[in-house]
């Protein structure tokens, strides 16, 4: 709480008035044995008795006030056994108004105020400061403006109106300064947040739903909500699949199950994705920027061109899935063979102590088309090791049923977390070239730049010189800490439908 501008000659005459209405206060006796306790912790106090109650009151509450803690004492003594009475709630409240209680602690606010000053040019605070009006206490009467816009914007949200199950608007504002600032100062905003927070009676959950929305208002999702679909089926051409699907928001378990049904054509499995899909859009409305969607699939399946069902988010131009979102394939295979997850997470964490690891060996093993390895070779060469981090299959493996001779199945044993394969047949030497410019660069980034490549991105002028379209023939299966705790979440989620099959 800051001042409210009133002067104190003022507030020292209500908070008289207060203490002049409290029931038996007027027959004195307690006004002269506050008066004696007050004089054995600080000394005599210099008042003359007038006759009338409340400037008597008045007087002594000056001379309390010149001594450090003195009013304090004096009110704490004085209230004994009269404190929870509205009459005394009255006391109090004036007596904040004289000596506020800041929100902030000195370290606190300087160390705000100095990022809020150092912030980029680029996120000006005014507009934010519209957004924020109807939270900010009136100014009173006589209270002068004040020169720096950001410490009067401090101290007047230091007081702003609370909103049940929300934030604290001054939370809700630095989160809104971060989500326009540069990694590096959103960095140091979410931390001064993350340090605040929990003093100030905001639990890390709500603040990380503040933290989305207002990153999803700026376009630039910190940590994207995620649609996890689980299909299966039986052969690789089949005449029935099984379609489960969950919204994963950020911070928080799965939601409901959403979708649970068996279709029996490949367009009606589209028409079920894309129903799930516009669900999802719905239910997460402005929070919806950076959706990831994750396909759960079995071995049989893992080819599958998910990335190019076809949606028409709300009646809009019909396109591709993988041309709007991050489209991740997790192979439902090493999700259910948990014995798989050390090797899995040996090489995750070879890319952790690599962040800087790129698009090239030893990272990448290549393989090139026409090639099937065999599955034993793979088996021997990679069991023990925490590189390659990714393969690429420049023509997938077909899948006959026979897991043994699959070297495909040996990759997800083994933990290869990353495996880029291109679905359609013929001519891929001369694609290998456009398809490592593509996705050059940090493997850590491998799913945004596949993304952009769905897109349409960097494929101009490449047309004539490539004979496939990279953007509708490529498969990403990427498996991650993340994807397992998920799906792990999900399909075991009590009100799924329970467990796993």
């Amino acid at each position: 709480m800051t001042d409210d501008g009133a002067p104190r000659t003022d507030l020292f005459w209500e908070l008289a008035g207060c203490l002049a209405r409290i029931p038996g206060l007027s027959r004195r006796l307690p006004l002269r044995r506050a008066a004696e306790a007050f004089a054995e912790r600080f000394g005599p106090l210099d008042a003359e008795p007038s006759g009338a109650l409340r400037e008597d009151l008045y007087a002594v509450l000056r001379s309390c006030d010149a001594y450090p803690l003195g009013l304090r004492f004096y009110l704490d003594t004085l209230g004994s056994g009269r404190t929870g009475t509205l009459a005394w709630t009255a006391v109090e409240q004036t007596y904040l108004r004289l000596y506020p209680q800041r929100l902030l602690a000195p370290g606190e606010y300087d160390e705000l105020y100095g990022l809020l000053s150092a912030r980029s040019s680029r996120t000006p605070i005014e507009p934010l400061i519209q957004r924020f009006l109807s939270f900010l206490p009136p100014r009173g009467a006589g209270s002068p403006a004040r020169e720096d816009p950001v410490a009067h914007l401090l101290d007047a949200l230091e007081d702003a109106l609370l909103i049940p199950d929300e934030a604290h608007p001054l939370l809700c504002f630095v989160e809104a300064v971060a989500a326009g600032q540069p990694r590096d100062m959103a960095d140091r905003l979410h931390a001064w947040c993350d340090r605040v927070a929990p003093r100030i009676g905001c639990p890390p959950d709500l603040l990380r739903r503040v933290r989305a929305r207002e990153a999803a208002r700026c376009g630039r999702p910190f940590e994207p909500a995620r649609l996890l679909v689980e299909i299966v089926a039986r052969t690789a051409a089949p005449d029935e699949y099984h379609v489960r699907g969950w919204l994963l928001a950020p911070g928080e378990g799965p939601d409901t199950l959403l979708a649970d049904c068996r279709v029996t054509s490949r367009p009606t499995l589209e028409e079920a994705v894309a129903s799930l899909h516009q669900a999802v859009l719905d239910r997460l409305g402005e929070l919806s920027a950076g959706l990831q969607v994750e396909f759960l699939l079995p071995r049989v399946l893992l080819w599958l061109d998910v990335d190019q069902f076809m949606i028409g988010p709300s009646g809009s131009v019909s396109r591709p899935i993988g041309a709007d979102h991050t489209v991740l394939v997790r192979s439902r295979d090493r999700f259910r063979n948990r014995h798989w997850w050390p090797a899995l997470h040996r090489r995750l964490a070879w890319l952790e102590a690599h962040p800087d690891g790129a698009f090239d060996a030893p990272a990448v093993r290549c393989v090139e088309a026409g090639v099937t390895p065999e599955p034993s070779d793979v088996l021997r060469q990679l069991r023990n090791s925490d590189t390659p981090f990714c393969f690429v299959l420049m023509e997938a493996p077909p899948y006959d049923g026979d897991l043994a001779a699959d070297p495909v199945y040996v990759l997800l044993e083994v933990g290869i977390p990353a495996i880029v394969a291109l679905r359609r047949s013929g001519q891929h030497a001369a694609a290998l070239p456009a398809l490592r410019r593509n996705l050059a660069g940090r493997l850590g980034a491998l799913p945004d730049r596949v993304r952009l490549l769905r897109g349409g991105a960097g494929t101009d002028g490449e047309a004539d010189l490539v004979p496939l379209d990279l953007h509708r023939h490529i498969t990403l299966v990427w498996d991650s800490r993340d994807g397992l705790e998920g799906a792990d979440a999900a399909l075991g989620h009590p009100r799924a439908g329970g467990g796993r099959r």
